[in-house]
């Protein structure tokens, strides 16, 4: 959700406030990931908010601060906005008739929150964080822990701007939809999704034109 739906910005402009450099944000966030990602790919678990903070506190002292009040950056995440295209990607799911599901790698709880002070929570049928499956995404088993009892992975769709969230999910089993917003080119080593398009309602239309399309 974070980046694909919610973004960052607020983060980076309060990094800046407290010394840090606008680029902080992004080797913050890379460090996040990878520190999660070797958590999992070596059978551990953490949680989003362990990791966040250790990576954040890490990035700060590697760039001469040391006293980083990571509390406040993390209460940031909290009041992240929708990206202009997220309100329209999920009413054409509505408008389709087609349930969405928000898995996170972040908390169940601040997701719910995001999603309702940005007014999207009516355009989501539930909520499942990686906390409630035990394990990060890009590991399979979490995006086969939101799939219905009875469903089959290639009966849902993954839509994400992030290359690795892509490979997750196709490894998984599921149809994917890049959105090439953040990223701009996809990497041949991650990709490609079934569909990639420049943002998150032409992903939907996409993948909903595709999947009304005879075999």
């Amino acid at each position: 959700m974070i980046e694909t739906v919610f973004s960052l910005e607020p983060v980076r402009a309060r990094m800046v406030d407290a010394g840090l450099s606008s680029s902080a944000l992004e080797v913050w966030f890379a460090r996040l990931l990878r520190d999660a990602f070797a958590i999992t790919a070596a059978g551990g678990y953490a949680p989003f908010t362990d990791v966040a903070q250790a990576s954040l506190a890490t990035v700060a002292h590697s760039m001469g601060i040391d006293d980083l009040d990571t509390n406040a950056i993390m209460q940031t995440l909290q009041s992240l906005p929708a990206h202009d295209d997220a309100r329209q990607a999920l009413q054409e799911c509505a408008d389709a008739g087609v349930p969405v599901v928000a898995l996170t790698n972040g908390t169940r709880e601040t997701t719910e929150q995001l999603l309702d002070v940005s007014g999207l929570a009516p355009l989501v049928r539930r909520v499942v964080s990686v906390a409630d499956i035990g394990v990060w995404k890009p590991a399979a088993a979490a995006y086969r822990g939101v799939l219905d009892a009875g469903m089959e992975p290639r009966d849902a769709a993954l839509v994400a701007v992030h290359g690795w969230d892509i490979y997750g999910a196709r490894q998984a089993g599921l149809s994917t939809g890049w959105c090439s917003r953040l990223e701009g080119v996809l990497s041949p080593a991650l990709g490609p999704a079934d569909v990639e398009e420049d943002d998150l309602e032409s992903v939907v239309r996409s993948l909903l034109r595709s999947d009304s399309e005879p075999a």
